[in-house]
């Protein structure tokens, strides 16, 4: 079996990298690949999995709600509109930020160059490729840190408009997750947003995890409220996926 997931792309990020940013980006491509055609027929069948296709809608919504975070901010509407600070954490190789810049390229420049991006990532190894592709994207105002999230001193100064955060709760036991909500409540202005979001068990995924020894924290929206709901937000809205297998949080401050 190990031998047959290293065929494929997927299976050897999870197998050899323990669920590296590699692992998370090709999920989010979602063009099968491996060694040989039985390695590519094997990465289609996994990157098909009900559990893929919920994570590659995760990155979809976070997209949703940067080019919301846009949009609050009049950001496309005019000379005088401020800039619009997003914080991702970790940013990992931002597609979400990516496809929302070619998306909004050919519409209205404006809104591009109010976009004020800044990932942090506890990788160096994933900043630099991250640097590259938000290069190549082209967007002017970039800042990238290596940091903890669960050390408030690495992060970058605030406020921010939105603060995004996916893929990272799953490895984080229950007072930790805790103790990072309360560092994003403080990071966030008045009326700013976050987004997250939670995974919950699907076994057949959950089997292949395990036989690479990746373990994940699963939780629900009814795991996750009684955490945020210790904090003072104005609103807290929950979305579920339509598999049931990731959990939505936009919560504003």
């Amino acid at each position: 079996m190990y031998y047959l997931l290293t065929l494929s792309d997927v299976g050897r990020e999870a197998v050899r990298g323990s669920g590296s940013h590699r692992f998370a980006d090709h999920i989010y491509v979602g063009t099968p690949s491996g060694r040989t055609i039985l390695g590519r027929w094997i990465d289609a069948r996994l990157l098909a999995m009900p559990a893929a296709r919920a994570f590659r809608r995760r990155c979809a919504e976070a997209q949703r709600a940067m080019k919301g975070a846009l949009e609050s901010c009049g950001a496309g509407g005019g000379a005088r509109a401020r800039a619009v600070r997003i914080l991702a954490i970790p940013c990992g190789i931002p597609r979400d930020l990516l496809e929302l810049v070619r998306m909004l390229r050919g519409r209205d420049s404006l809104w591009l160059d109010r976009l004020e991006y800044h990932g942090m990532d506890i990788d160096s190894e994933v900043l630099v490729e991250a640097s590259a592709v938000i290069t190549e994207c082209g967007l002017a105002s970039v800042h990238l840190h290596r940091g903890d999230a669960l050390s408030a001193g690495d992060y970058p100064q605030g406020p921010f408009d939105l603060v995004v955060s996916t893929g990272l709760g799953e490895f984080l036991q229950r007072d930790e997750l805790a103790r990072f909500y309360r560092h994003v409540h403080g990071l966030l202005r008045p009326g700013g947003v976050f987004f997250t979001s939670a995974t919950a068990r699907d076994p057949s995924s959950d089997r292949l995890l395990r036989m690479v020894e990746l373990v994940t924290q699963y939780r629900s929206a009814d795991d996750l409220l009684p955490l945020l709901e210790d904090l003072p937000w104005q609103e807290l809205r929950v979305i579920r996926d339509p598999s049931g297998l990731q959990t939505f949080v936009t919560a504003t401050r």
